[in-house]
């Protein structure tokens, strides 16, 4: 079987590396390293990474001079290397080629860009008629291209359109639309413009409505809008920015003021996607985080159901082992010992099985039962309730489903363990009640227990970060991550309110 390429990734900040990782594990064996002097020990190494992801700023020494060195070994001198960096003007990106880099891939990065940048120079890389200097060559053409900002300009009057070209052709790439109608179906088509110059007066659609319909659409919400327009009045202007424009120039234009809204707004922009992508690494830390936990408390109940079998199959074979050793062994103690043995094995590898299915990363919609999820998902607790005292009423009505089964059972073990929790504190009579109801396409499972219900003070901030009424023993984002992943993977959500005796939390799942 041929093996997959090998990509060496170089970052002092693990989650950087953890990113990349989650991107590239399909396809390519990944070894990583920390700083520069372990990336050229590995990139040394047997068997040699076919390509290298090299950070720029780190401490001791930086990603110039790992590359530089990587460069001057006859060993690795052949190995591209990438630049991953938040490092983007001109002069860093002349210096990374300079010392022998390839190309650079700016922090923060697109998935599609990654891949597709390793792809190309893996095969260049195997194609050795490819010359080295024609790839520099053009690749420093292709970098100081993709330094520019995109402007996509809309405007219906060409001499207004001919203005701000010869102003802004130097250090942006522009690209032009003559009716907000092309615009739209330009954006369509994959356009995708880091910022827009947008003319008001427009036949047919004009740049007010077309910037209501930018911003109520996902995909182009987070792209600044800047009105280039005669209209001075202050209510055309508060009109604007209230329909979601970053900002206005007034025409005639002049050259110098537009290069500084421009410029303004880009940084903003820069500093918007920066914080975005921040806020979605410390999402999969957190989720990854939620999940851990929840494989913690998985594992530890397996261990509890493990020692019934494995108990079986030693009381078994050591009575097998005496009826040979004192010559009493017959076939029907033979047979009824293997099936105790062949039984309690098939229940351990069903538990490893189970157990396995749910720690896989790369999970995907699928059709199953949802009691049988429910059965199972209580299965895979059942040591964590024996001996609690607590009686389990499952009344969850078979039906098949299409959704994310893993992401499922997470949420489940989340709320029937804190619903068990919560019973422990309570005297008396400790019921869990888990059922299922069907209303037109909303399905929705509900985890009921009778321990007396959440303060009022606190049933309002149950689902928020951090927030917890565990004190030390709890972290405050099981309930969070189980309704954001309710929310944003099963497309439904969670809800909880106070009932007679108890608390009830249902997860709403939309089968539309």
């Amino acid at each position: 079987m041929k093996s997959k390429p090998r990509i060496l990734i170089v970052d002092d900040v693990s989650s950087n590396i953890h990113l990349l990782m989650n991107i590239l594990k399909n396809d390519y064996t990944i070894i990583a390293a920390t700083n520069g002097q372990k990336a050229l020990e590995l990139a040394k190494s047997a068997p040699h990474p076919d390509i290298i992801l090299l950070d720029i700023v780190m401490p001791n020494m930086d990603g110039y001079e790992v590359c530089k060195q990587l460069k001057d070994s006859i060993i690795t001198q052949e190995i591209p290397v990438v630049f991953v960096t938040s490092l983007n003007s001109v002069e860093e990106q002349e210096k990374g080629l300079i010392v022998g880099a390839v190309d650079f891939i700016s922090k923060p990065f697109s998935k599609e860009i990654v891949l597709h940048k390793i792809a190309t120079y893996l095969s260049f890389n195997q194609n050795p008629a490819y010359k080295k200097n024609e790839l520099l060559s053009i690749q420093k053409e292709e970098v100081m291209s993709e330094l520019k900002s995109k402007i996509l300009v809309v405007d219906d009057s060409p001499e207004n359109i001919q203005v701000i070209i010869e102003s802004l052709k130097e250090e942006y790439i522009v690209s032009v639309a003559t009716s907000a109608m092309k615009a739209l179906r330009m954006l369509d088509e994959g356009l995708k413009p880091d910022l827009i110059l947008l003319d008001v007066v427009m036949p047919e659609m004009d740049g007010y409505e077309l910037c209501a319909i930018l911003k109520e659409r996902k995909e182009f919400k987070n792209i600044p809008v800047i009105f280039v327009t005669v209209l001075e009045n202050e209510k055309d202007i508060v009109r604007g920015l209230k329909l979601g424009a970053v900002d206005y120039v007034v025409k005639p234009i002049e050259p110098m003021v537009l290069h500084a809204r421009i410029d303004t707004h880009l940084k903003l922009k820069n500093y918007h996607d920066t914080l975005i992508q921040d806020i979605k690494i410390k999402d999969e830390l957190i989720y990854s985080q939620s999940k851990l936990a929840v494989i913690g408390e998985m594992f530890e109940n397996i261990t509890h159901q493990w020692r019934q079998p494995l108990s079986a199959i030693s009381v078994s074979t050591s009575g097998l082992s005496l009826e040979v050793e004192y010559g009493k062994l017959n076939e029907e103690n033979l047979l009824k010992s293997l099936t105790t043995i062949d039984s309690s094995v098939k229940y351990l590898s069903q538990t490893i099985e189970d157990f396995k299915n749910f720690i896989a990363s790369d999970t995907k919609e699928q059709k199953f039962d949802i009691k049988e999820l429910v059965d199972k998902t209580l299965q895979l607790m059942e040591s964590k309730f024996k001996n609690s005292l607590i009686s389990i009423e499952n009344d969850v009505k078979s039906m098949q489903i299409s959704s994310y089964k893993n992401e499922l059972i997470q949420i489940l073990m989340n709320l029937i363990s804190n619903a068990q929790d919560a019973l422990l504190l309570k005297e008396g009579n400790r019921v869990l009640k888990i059922f299922s109801t069907l209303d037109k396409n909303i399905l929705t499972l509900c985890i009921e227990d009778n321990a007396n219900g959440i303060k009022s003070e606190s049933i309002e901030k149950i689902f928020e970060k951090y927030f917890t009424t565990k004190g030390d023993k709890g972290s405050g984002l099981g309930l969070f991550m189980s309704r954001k992943i309710a929310r944003e993977r099963l497309g439904g959500d969670i809800k909880a309110h106070n009932i007679t005796d108890g608390a009830c939390f249902q997860i709403i799942i939309s089968l539309a």
